[in-house]
């Protein structure tokens, strides 16, 4: 079987805690990160620094929660890292992030993802074989073979 992913790794970061949406009359597209979500997104900040590769490509959801998780995450990011705010991430199945995925490997070792359950957990699912969902402001990479 070709291999189509070209990286070496692949993290997957689920966005921190939102408000509740009992809670927020906007969109659910719009509904930031809570007072527990930021101190989540905090946590997870420095739970991945000098631990994660240092990502060539940050793909992240336009949704509001992802892009604040994201604000948080930047500290632990290379300078030269490029962040690419993908609208299709928001409410996408696990094969669409796949194909986002391939679709935004070029020229890329080291990719990270800020996106949305249940696409994040079932699509490393697939690729790991291992099944556990992720929480809010979970992260988990994949190395993949060389």
């Amino acid at each position: 079987m070709a291999k189509v992913l070209n990286l070496k790794s692949l993290t997957f970061v689920r966005h921190a805690y939102a408000v509740s949406a009992a809670d927020f009359y906007g969109s659910d597209h719009d509904r930031p990160l809570s007072d527990k979500g930021v101190e989540a997104a905090k946590r997870l900040a420095g739970e991945l620094s000098g631990t994660l590769p240092t990502p060539d490509v940050v793909l992240v959801s336009d949704a509001l929660r992802a892009l604040e998780t994201l604000k948080y995450l930047r500290a632990v990011l290379g300078k030269e890292t490029k962040v690419r705010e993908i609208k299709e991430l928001y409410d996408c199945s696990a094969g669409q992030l796949y194909n986002i995925i391939i679709e935004n490997q070029e020229d890329c070792a080291h990719m990270l993802i800020v996106g949305h359950n249940p696409a994040v957990s079932q699509l490393y699912s697939m690729l790991s074989g291992e099944y556990e969902p992720f929480s809010p402001a979970q992260s988990r990479t994949l190395l993949m073979e060389e």
